[in-house]
């Protein structure tokens, strides 16, 4: 009787600790698809459903575009904000036809995915936007001073 209760509780602990590390494992991995942009992982799982999907598209410029641009916002703020205008373009014009694209593929997960793409590229934007009224505030105030002294105030 001793042996098959030890048995019993042992069963029962070994298949709480599984089921708890099931759970974490699946958490870790839906996590992605619950963001809303794509970070945290998003990214990756995005690149892997679009080298399904979209086999030429990922081998042009725009997603090379693409992907470097949200890299960058996921890994590094400060080289993000400071991306060429030409680049900022280019990033614009990427997001047209990757949406495009995914406006083609059939499927419930291409149009999460689209909604993913077009939200990611209107933070991007948004950030852009801030960072170029801020270096216009910076400029006016650095002028401000020189119209003051013509003045004679």
């Amino acid at each position: 009787m001793k042996h098959s209760l030890k048995t019993i509780i042992f069963a029962l602990v070994l298949g709480s600790f599984m089921t708890s590390a099931n759970i974490v494992k699946a958490n870790d991995r839906d996590s992605a698809k619950n963001e809303v942009i794509l970070v945290r992982g998003a990214e990756v799982h995005f690149a892997d459903f679009m080298s399904k999907n979209a086999k030429k598209l990922v081998k042009t410029n725009d997603w090379n575009i693409f992907t470097e641009v949200v890299t960058l916002y996921n890994v590094s703020p400060s080289k993000f904000l400071m991306v060429s205008t030409e680049k900022k373009e280019a990033f614009n014009e990427a997001v047209k036809s990757i949406e495009a694209k995914l406006n083609k593929v059939r499927g419930e997960e291409a149009k999460i995915w689209k909604k993913k793409v077009a939200t990611t590229a209107a933070v991007i934007k948004v950030l852009w936007n801030y960072q170029s009224n801020i270096e216009l505030m910076e400029t006016e105030q650095e002028e401000t001073p020189v119209v003051i002294e013509m003045l004679g105030r």
